[in-house]
């Protein structure tokens, strides 16, 4: 029986290669490491079988016949095992592959002639002799024998060598740890097999070879390492196979059919119970389907490889027992074996659908993973610099107060916005843009301490989040690192853009309680560093916020003060500075506002900008003042000008000449008599539609006045080319006079002498002293405005004074 034992052993590792063998080529038959891994399997099969049959001949012929046979197999092992290690570590050759695998497979090629092909080169390479475990060779080495070890210890050592480079020059974890497995599975098995097969040999030279059992250690860590790339790429999910447990259920059958196989004319009685020959097969039949299911079960593919190929053994030797013998005694193990297969058929189709259906809810769900990963990005992050957008800090910055207000720590806000970055997509192109934007986004990202949040708000604007803060003074340090790392110049294909910021910081709890309110003051905050001239940071303060509330419930109120009769005109009068008679008057807009009293125009009249009611709050004014000084002229019988302000906004509006002329019409004003100033900025401003405006009034018949002259930038030939009837000397040269200034009175003197030489009358605003008023009046000014005479005045005070001026005439 012992003589059989090492058979048994080595057809069960034909059973398990074949079966990992098969499992491969299946999966992918194009993938050469497969493929190369299948002609390693084919191999060792013909060696393993080739030993097994050897093992047990019957005689010396046929053990040397199933030897040359084995060397087929061991021959050509070891380079198709190098091969493999190329294909792995990719080292195959590129250039003339016929001459390089020409190379590679001489030396097996030399020894499966010297040891599998009888020849007179070396006509007796094996000395068989027959033990108790069978026959084992005891022949001395020759020549070809130290042939072969050359070309085994070379390969196995070349192999080493390039797996020990391949793992450490990776980078990929996985390639390293593929490296270690197959590099230590491949030493374990020379030691493993240098001990069984040259130390033990030495001693107990009636032992078999035990090579082929041990290349298995080394083989199947091969097959587990294709295996889980194959799986990676496949993306299929898998339970490992437990090459043990395969190993020992095939020996277990291999060894239970040998001796059903042997079994004959026997008869077991158990107590009173009597089994005979065909109760023992039966048993034995049943145990074999039990054990072929349970490897299906068990180990998937692997197991029903290698339970196709025992039964489909079994059920071959079988119906070759029923030819033989023309004997129904096999006929019931063959029935069995039938079954057997259809049951392992039956319950790999199913675990194959089952498997198929549960790798397409795992793609499914890996699909919907990724979507929503996907969408999540989508949603929280920006695409074009990677970081997070609002939403997403708006979500981090609620949990951080939750967090602050739990330990009583600060929480600094940082509104970023780069100052003319437009500048940079104009000139640069869009392209360019981003990847400057994207570079900025990096140097903010490189500032930031560990805890800290960036998120981009939008456009060129960011938002920074510096948590855990325990003094407010330790954000201004922060704020200068931000600025400081802002100022570096960012590189584009080697040209530099230099990009400025303009930044706000809130700080809670004491700029907000909540998000909103803490972006927002940041926001105001900035826009402040804007205004005050850019590149600069400010913080957020109490006057701040105070001012901007204020400015927002002015600009609400705004909205409703014509409806609410809270806009009214004041009228200052003007005066001939020779006779000193009242000769017309400019309207003056106030706002007295239920809340906060009378508002100064300088805080309103921007604010009516912005928003665009300058154009109804502007019309209303113009008609308001037309009927006005028809009212005061019908008073008085005399003929006065109204001088009413317009603004560049209005001066835009297309619509401008046709609501004059209805509001003319509808006032039944006399023309001769209206008179509009716009300030000297505004007359000297290059956009042309200014000047056709201008122009298109003046046709009306209107009078054009220049407010404020001689504070901008003031050009002698715009005053010769603007239809320019009359010039108002600011107050700031006026008051001149009083300081005893030479250059203010020689300033004034000389715009009253350009003005006369271009025929344009001269009006000094601003007239608040006597030798103010007599210098002006020695200097041949036409008018006069201000304090010294009158004051801005209601209508109703404005009727008095032409009453008095009426009655002492």
């Amino acid at each position: 029986m012992s003589i059989y034992l090492f058979s048994l052993l080595f057809f069960s590792v034909c059973i398990v290669l074949l079966a990992s063998g098969i499992q491969l080529l299946l999966s992918n038959s194009k993938n050469s490491a497969n493929r190369c891994y299948f002609s390693l399997v084919i191999a060792l099969n013909f060696w393993s079988a080739g030993l097994a049959l050897a093992t047990s001949a019957q005689n010396v012929e046929i053990c040397t016949l199933w030897r040359r046979i084995s060397a087929l197999g061991w021959g050509s092992a070891y380079a198709i095992l190098f091969h493999l290690i190329l294909i792995m570590t990719g080292k195959t050759p590129q250039r003339i592959k016929w001459l390089a695998y020409f190379v590679l497979y001489l030396p097996a090629l030399l020894t499966i002639f010297a040891f599998a092909i009888p020849n007179q080169i070396n006509p007796a390479p094996y000395e068989l002799i027959q033990t108790e475990f069978g026959w084992v060779n005891v022949g001395k080495d020759n020549i070809w024998d130290w042939i072969f070890y050359a070309y085994y210890v070379s390969y196995i050592l070349i192999g080493l060598i390039l797996l020990f480079l391949w793992g450490n020059n990776a980078k990929d974890f996985t390639i390293k740890r593929n490296s270690r497995t197959v590099l230590l599975s491949v030493l374990f098995g020379i030691i493993l097999g240098s001990f069984t097969d040259v130390f033990l040999s030495s001693f107990f030279s009636r032992l078999p070879q035990m090579a082929p059992v041990i290349m298995l250690i080394p083989i199947l860590s091969i097959y587990h390492v294709l295996k889980k790339n194959m799986l990676k790429e496949n993306e299929q999910v898998t339970r490992k196979s437990s090459y043990a447990n395969m190993i020992f259920s095939v020996t277990l059958y291999m060894m239970i059919s040998f001796y059903q196989y042997h079994l004959s004319n026997i008869n077991f009685s158990l107590g009173s119970i009597q089994l005979q020959e065909s109760t023992i097969r039966g048993i034995i039949t049943q145990f074999q389907m039990l054990l072929s299911i349970y490897l299906v079960i068990r180990e998937n593919k692997p197991g029903y490889l290698a339970s196709f190929l025992m039964n489909s053994v079994v059920l071959f030797s079988s119906v070759a027992f029923l030819i033989r013998t023309k004997s129904n005694a096999s006929l019931p193990g063959i029935i069995s074996n039938i079954g057997v297969l259809l049951i392992m058929s039956l319950i790999n189709n199913y675990k194959n659908h089952t498997a198929a259906n549960i790798q397409r809810i795992n793609k499914q769900n890996k699909s919907l993973e990724e979507s929503e990963k996907k969408l999540y990005k989508m949603a929280y992050y920006d695409s074009l610099t990677g970081l997070p957008n609002r939403d997403w800090f708006i979500d981090q910055l609620n949990q951080s107060i939750i967090v602050a207000k739990r330990n009583s720590y600060l929480i600094g806000i940082m509104f970023i916005d780069f100052d003319s970055f437009k500048t940079v997509n104009d000139t640069a192109g869009h392209t360019t843009g981003d990847i400057v934007l994207n570079k900025l986004a990096g140097l903010l990202s490189s500032s930031l301490r560990e805890g800290d949040t960036i998120a981009r708000f939008g456009g060129d604007e960011f938002l920074i989040q510096f948590t855990n803060i325990e003094k407010v003074e330790g954000l201004y340090a922060t704020a200068n690192r931000i600025m400081d790392a802002i100022k570096k110049p960012v590189v584009v294909e080697e040209a530099e853009y230099f990009v400025s910021a303009s930044i706000g910081v809130a700080v809670y709890p004491i700029d907000g309680n909540d998000s909103e309110t803490l972006i927002k003051n940041a926001d105001i905050a900035m826009y402040l560093a804007k205004n005050k001239g850019k590149n600069q940071c400010i913080f957020c303060t109490s006057d701040i916020k105070e001012n901007i509330t204020k400015k927002m419930k002015l600009t609400n109120s705004l909205y409703r003060a014509l409806d609410r009769n809270e806009l009214f005109l004041y009228y200052q009068p003007q005066v001939d500075t020779q006779t000193q008679d009242i000769i017309g008057f400019e309207a003056l807009l106030r706002w007295n506002q239920r809340d906060y009293g009378m508002i100064s125009p300088v805080t309103f009249i921007p604010i009516a900008e912005q928003t665009g009611l300058i154009r109804p709050i502007g019309f209303w004014v113009f008609r308001t003042a037309c009927q006005q000084i028809k009212a005061f002229q019908e008073f008085c019988k005399k003929e006065l000008t109204i001088s009413i302000n317009l603004s560049v906004q209005q001066l835009k509006d297309p619509h401008i000449l046709d609501e004059i002329k209805n509001i003319i019409d509808e006032t039944q004003t006399d023309v001769r008599y209206i008179q509009i100033e716009i300030t000297e900025s505004m007359a000297f401003n290059d956009e042309p539609y200014l000047l056709q405006r201008l122009h298109a009034i003046k046709g009306l018949g209107i009078s054009v006045s220049i407010d404020d002259f001689g504070t901008g930038h003031s050009s002698l030939s715009r005053l010769k080319s603007f239809p320019i009837d009359l010039i108002k000397i600011d107050i700031e040269f006026v008051r001149g006079i009083s300081s005893k200034s030479n250059k203010d009175k020689a300033i004034i003197k000389s715009m009253i002498q350009i003005a006369k030489n271009l025929g344009v009358a001269v009006l000094a605003e601003g007239v608040e002293t006597e030798d103010q008023y007599l210098y002006l009046k020695e200097s041949g000014c036409d008018s006069i405005q201000g304090y010294y005479f009158y004051k801005p005045m209601p209508p109703d005070d404005i009727q008095a004074i032409l009453k008095e001026k009426n009655i002492e005439e």
